[in-house]
C-alpha cells in the first residue's frame, strides 16, 4: 500500500477540522480566525506535496520522497517512461490563470514573506508604533475560500484515485 495515501488523507482531514472549528465559533478574535485559516492552509499544502509524492510512488517512482513540485513528478515519471495524466492535469491547473490550485500555493507561499513595513511612526503615542501593511498581492484568507480549495482538491485527489493504477 502507498504509505502517502493515508497522509494526504489526515492533512485533508485537518484542514477540514480547523475549517469547521472556525465556522462553529461564531464569535472569535481576529487573530484566532487567522490562526485557523492560515493553519488549514498549512495543512492543505502539505498534503499537495505528498499527494505529488503518493502520485510518484504509485507509479513506482522509487525516490517518491524526493518530489518537491509538479515539474520534479512529471521529469521523474518521464525517467521511467510513464506519463500519467495525473502529473499533467496538475501542471495545466498551474498554468491557468486564476485556478484554485495556483491560488491555493501562491497564498501559501505569500504566509512565508515579511509584511512590508512604511514609516509612518504615531508620534503622538508615548511608544513608537510603526505601520505594517500586507503586500496587496496577498490574497485574504477565509474559510470560504479555504473551504472552495479544499473541496476541489478532494475532488481532484478522488478522481485521480479512482483512475490510478499501481504499475
Amino acid at each position: 500500500m502507498n504509505a502517502y495515501l493515508s497522509v494526504v488523507n489526515q492533512k485533508l482531514f485537518f484542514c477540514k477540522l480547523l475549517l469547521n472549528q472556525g465556522i462553529a465559533e461564531e464569535k472569535k478574535p481576529i487573530q484566532l480566525e487567522l490562526a485557523l485559516c492560515q493553519s488549514a492552509l498549512y495543512q492543505l499544502e502539505c498534503a499537495y506535496h505528498h499527494y505529488l509524492r503518493e502520485i510518484a510512488a504509485t507509479y513506482q517512482f522509487n525516490l517518491a520522497e524526493s518530489i518537491d513540485s509538479v515539474e520534479e513528478l512529471a521529469s521523474a515519471l518521464e525517467s521511467i517512461n510513464k506519463h500519467p495524466g495525473e502529473a499533467q492535469e496538475i501542471l495545466s491547473l498551474l498554468e491557468m490563470d486564476g485556478s484554485w490550485l495556483g491560488q491555493m500555493l501562491s497564498a501559501y507561499q505569500q504566509l512565508s514573506l515579511l509584511p512590508i513595513s512604511e514609516n509612518n511612526i504615531t508620534r503622538s503615542s508615548l511608544i513608537a508604533v510603526v505601520e505594517v501593511k500586507q503586500d496587496g498581492g496577498i490574497p485574504s484568507l477565509n474559510y470560504q475560500q479555504l473551504n472552495v480549495w479544499h473541496k476541489a482538491f478532494v475532488e481532484m485527489v478522488d478522481r485521480h484515485r479512482e483512475l490510478m493504477v499501481e504499475c
